[in-house]
């Protein structure tokens, strides 16, 4: 019963009160421009991820109330600082370098106070330990910054960023349930904020999440990926976070290599994620997005039939369904410069 109170609570937190966040960004003016990189046309509200974060706040108060765990106390500081870091940079703007020390200070607190950390992985060959030693604490700020700036990225159509978060987020509950339940609870807290947002955030888009949603969904996937990827007392999955968060991991590692290879600056945005590529191939915005979800939702199932049963079929899984969906996207983009005399699909060009 406590699984269904605490989605419903942070599900009826965030539908009932980003509508009130809509009103106070109109009010206010703080709402996303359109340029050419962004896909929308007219101006957006852009803190709806001020509901999300006060149903993710509820969901953790309701949990911490089942369970009394003190590190669920601290996510709620912790989340608050990373959404309040979100919130200023969505109305009045923030350095990359900025945000990126405050991503990495809320790294740092959810090691020392909630007890993230990864020690060691499994080998899933030999099944052997791989301790990362002194290590591990930095591998596990890498992993909460990347993840966080991951999500962050995906927020590039409307119900892309909560629709992902949503799925793996429910991964997360699905798959740590049986291990950590109050793990699974916080999981289920972030997977009914997403979908309450979704009402506000679905193609056509009443509002936009923001770096106050974003930010925390990022944080929040990670820190949870972490909590609930023990398969046992001696044993830690890396499947499950990969295939959990896959397509924002895809997404992101791609953007990088991609950026880098052409001896660009890889920390500078562009028009060629994942959602881009969909689009200038001839998808809808809708059909990008359901797309998206789709393969995301194959990786999920994946993960929950598998988990802890087979993990080289977990990790062998993933690589081919990545490498299938690159190929796909290049094959496609070629057929479509080809059919369009040499131009890129106008889709891709809209601002």
């Amino acid at each position: 019963m406590d699984k269904f109170i605490v989605a419903i609570v942070s599900f009826l937190i965030t539908l009932l009160l980003t509508p009130l966040a809509i009103k106070l960004a109109k009010a206010h003016n703080w709402v996303d421009l359109p340029n050419e990189r962004k896909i929308h046309t007219v101006p957006m509200p852009r803190i709806g991820g001020v509901g999300i974060f006060l149903g993710i706040i509820a969901g953790l108060l309701v949990t911490y109330y089942y369970y009394h765990l003190n590190w669920i106390l601290w996510m709620v500081a912790i989340s608050t600082l990373i959404s309040l870091m979100g919130f200023i940079d969505d109305v009045k703007g923030l350095s990359f370098k900025v945000k990126f020390l405050v991503q990495i200070i809320g790294a740092v607190l959810a090691i020392w106070l909630v007890g993230v950390n990864i020690p060691f992985i499994t080998n899933p060959f030999t099944h052997a330990k791989i301790s990362f030693e002194i290590f591990g604490p930095l591998i596990s700020v890498i992993w909460i910054v990347g993840i966080t700036n991951a999500i962050n990225l995906s927020d590039g159509l409307d119900g892309l960023a909560a629709g992902l978060s949503a799925i793996s987020a429910l991964t997360l509950a699905a798959t740590s349930a049986k291990t950590e339940m109050a793990v699974a609870l916080v999981a289920l807290a972030v997977f009914a904020s997403a979908i309450g947002f979704l009402r506000y955030n679905f193609h056509p888009a009443k509002t936009f999440m923001g770096d106050t949603g974003s930010q925390l969904l990022g944080f929040m996937l990670a820190i949870l990926a972490i909590k609930g990827s023990s398969l046992s007392a001696s044993t830690l999955s890396l499947a499950i976070p990969l295939l959990a968060i896959g397509i924002p991991i895809l997404d992101t590692t791609y953007a990088f290599i991609r950026r880098m290879v052409r001896k660009g600056n890889p920390f500078l945005p562009d028009k060629m994620h994942i959602h881009h590529q969909l689009l200038s191939i001839g998808f809808s915005h809708v059909g990008a997005v359901l797309f998206m979800y789709a393969v995301s939702g194959t990786l999920a199932t994946i993960a929950i039939v598998y988990r802890g049963k087979h993990e080289l079929t977990l990790l062998a899984s993933y690589s081919i369904i990545a490498i299938a969906l690159l190929a796909f996207l290049k094959v496609m983009r070629v057929r479509s410069y080809k059919r369009n005399g040499g131009r890129e699909n106008g889709k891709n060009a809209k601002g």
